[in-house]
């Protein structure tokens, strides 16, 4: 359970400093184009996290209300080759498709003539590939 208290610090961190930068940094950009955006984004990152602390929370629960047995059975049910698998194809899916969606926004984008949009697409799939490799480099040292 350390590893998923150190996550929730994170959030947490994460949480407070996107409470400041909505009360400092956003209203004092009102008059630019990147007052709206930037607002409603700090606003559904912390709203991603709220529900992120809140799964945590309820899990905490779980796992403090389990017995000794049980809690070995939430262990051994995350670590065992099916549920492995499964949540690698899941992963594997997920990427596909986002990959798909940001191939659609950048054509809209090119659509749309939107250079700024042109090059937020880029970014997002460079991000998304360069996330993949580090993944990809951490996971055949570990294994």
């Amino acid at each position: 359970m350390k590893k998923i208290h150190r996550k929730y610090c994170i959030a947490l961190a994460l949480l407070i400093i996107f409470a400041l930068l909505k009360v400092t940094l956003v209203p004092n950009l009102q008059h630019t184009a990147l007052y709206r955006p930037l607002k409603d984004g700090i606003t559904a990152l912390g709203w991603v996290l709220v529900a992120y602390m809140g799964y945590w929370y309820l899990e905490r629960r779980r796992w403090e209300k389990a017995s000794p047995e049980e809690r070995r059975d939430m262990e051994r049910s995350g670590q065992d080759e099916r549920n492995q698998f499964l949540w690698g194809q899941a992963a594997y899916f997920s990427w596909q498709i986002t990959l798909a969606a940001i191939a659609a926004m950048a054509v809209v984008m090119s659509v749309l003539d939107c250079t700024a949009g042109i090059l937020a697409a880029a970014v997002l799939f460079g991000v998304h590939v360069l996330s993949y490799l580090v993944q990809l480099s951490r996971l055949s040292q570990k294994f």
